[in-house]
């Protein structure tokens, strides 16, 4: 499988290196050229050549040819930005015709936006998700 992620903080960072690690090719698009550095030397010291770092913005459209993302998957939007993770999903599905994509949800005042219509096949709120997680708890204990 190959996997597009724009993101290479924490959640991006990660997620590539796991999938890297189980033999998926996975390009990783990252803005800041200190986490770019930091993010290839990390693959590099974890011998996994799975991961290709680019660094630049995924929301111009060269930056996502560069990658290939025409060929991906799936494309992961995992910026701390609602708005880049938007662009990047609308992107990828309507104009590069790419099978799934997946945002993260920053702002849960958000989440309404993260539709099909969009581009947005799936969405992870991690507030939204902690919130549902105590509903359930507290309605099962209740």
């Amino acid at each position: 499988m190959y996997v597009v992620i724009v993101g290479g903080g924490k959640v991006g960072s990660w997620l590539a290196r796991i999938l890297g690690e189980e033999g998926h090719q996975v390009a990783v698009v990252e803005f800041r050229r200190d986490t770019c550095n930091k993010l290839t030397n990390e693959m590099a010291l974890f011998q996994n050549e799975n991961v290709r770092v680019i660094c630049g913005d995924g929301d111009e459209p060269y930056v996502l040819e560069d990658v290939n993302v025409g060929k991906a998957d799936a494309v992961v939007a995992a910026t701390g930005d609602d708005e880049d993770n938007l662009v990047v999903c609308l992107l990828s599905k309507y104009e590069y015709h790419v099978p799934m994509t997946i945002a993260r949800i920053n702002n849960p005042k958000n989440e309404w936006l993260f539709t099909e219509e969009f581009g947005v096949d799936m969405s992870v709120s991690n507030t939204g998700m902690i919130a549902k997680l105590l509903e359930q708890k507290v309605t099962e204990t209740g």
